[in-house]
């Protein structure tokens, strides 16, 4: 099968796309279900804290909005609920209570009531947010097309505002993050927009505070965008849900560069192992934090086996001595022999042809079966 990996990233001035061993595409996006978002609907759901803030009265609208008087009135939304803490109360037929609808909507059906009050709460508050933004919005690859082909005058488009996620389902990584923030302050749980630049690309993406430290999230980079038979799929990863300023600016060869926030996110959460995650092939689990060659080629031979292939898999390979893993790909010669386990694959390790993406701190995501 041919395949390739897409990752993407833009800036608020322009949309920049780093491709690897690219080929072409058609189609739109395909959600792969392999690796499923952390999202159930809430069976106790309760009232955002927005819901609990003094309101604010936007001021009325007479007459339509122009392009651009809509902007600024999208640009007013996010400061009343980011920076003025205040729920915005709308006057009739004002176009931007859709906005805020939709995201009052993704807290109230996926968050549970408690989690608002209890401790780790924020941490519970903060995965959903990352995994509805992940999966549910795709990368706006039309503003990234019209970037390349010459137009560079694109600041005021959608897809780099709230609106974009929340109205059209489709953003780059400004509004991703700037969705972030919004849903963040209306959860009550501590967050920035950060920028800077991935793999020297201008980029965006956040900080979030959670238990009291201090993270970096970047819901864009975490979207896995691969060609498959002339398809595009997209795949939901955590390799950069919950990790430290060192760790995503030590990272090679992509790494993010940010001018120092006021914030400095020194903890590492550790996903994989604070907050267990598993793998089930043929009703038998496997930890996703695999420390040696041996439990990695059971794995992968555990799969070949399975006549229901399982296609994609997301985990951390931990093993002694592997020291420098946000340097190098330390893993390579490990993870070639693990996919000769697997039986007629649709994604082949050939040559320089790697079928995984790699994130910090030894986090792998492994394509093997379409």
């Amino acid at each position: 099968m041919q395949f390739s990996i897409r990752k993407t990233i833009a800036a608020a001035a322009a949309v920049i796309a780093a491709t690897f061993a690219l080929s072409g595409c058609g189609g739109g996006t395909v959600k792969s279900p392999d690796i499923l978002p952390h999202l159930t609907y809430a069976e106790n759901s309760g009232e955002p804290p927005v819901d609990r803030w003094a309101g604010y009265e936007l001021p009325v609208i007479n007459g339509e909005l122009t392009a651009e008087q809509y902007r600024d009135r999208v640009r007013l939304l996010y400061d009343t609920v980011v920076y003025d803490n205040k729920r915005p109360v709308f006057s009739a037929d004002d176009p931007t209570e859709r906005i805020y609808t939709a995201a009052r909507n993704v807290l109230s059906d996926h968050v549970e009531k408690e989690w608002y009050v209890q401790d780790g709460g924020d941490y519970k508050i903060v995965h959903v947010i990352h995994d509805w933004l992940v999966s549910r919005i795709d990368y706006d690859f039309e503003l990234y097309k019209a970037y390349v082909s010459g137009n560079t005058e694109l600041g005021d488009e959608p897809a780099f505002y709230i609106d974009g996620v929340f109205a059209d389902g489709k953003a780059v990584c400004d509004g991703l993050a700037r969705a972030f923030v919004f849903l963040c302050a209306m959860a009550d749980v501590d967050s920035i927009r950060v920028t800077g630049s991935y793999a020297s690309s201008p980029h965006a993406w956040n900080k979030g505070k959670i238990g009291g430290k201090w993270y970096n999230v970047d819901v864009t980079s975490d979207a896995a965008y691969y060609t498959a038979s002339e398809k595009m799929y997209k795949q939901i990863s955590h390799g950069y849900f919950l990790v430290s300023d060192s760790a995503i600016s030590e990272f090679r060869p992509n790494a993010h560069d940010f001018v120092p926030q006021p914030y400095t996110a020194d903890a590492e959460f550790d996903f994989y192992t604070a907050d267990p995650q598993y793998i089930t092939v043929g009703g038998k689990i496997y930890s996703a934090v695999i420390t040696d060659k041996r439990k990695l080629n059971e794995l992968f031979s555990a799969i070949g086996e399975q006549k229901g292939r399982v296609g994609k898999i997301e985990v951390k390979l931990d093993f002694e001595g592997k020291t420098q893993v946000n340097q190098a790909d330390m893993y390579e010669n490990e993870i070639r022999e693990a996919y000769g386990k697997l039986k007629d694959p649709g994604f082949v390790f050939s040559g320089s042809n790697k079928p995984y993406f790699r994130y910090p701190n030894g986090v792998y995501m492994f394509l093997m079966y379409k």
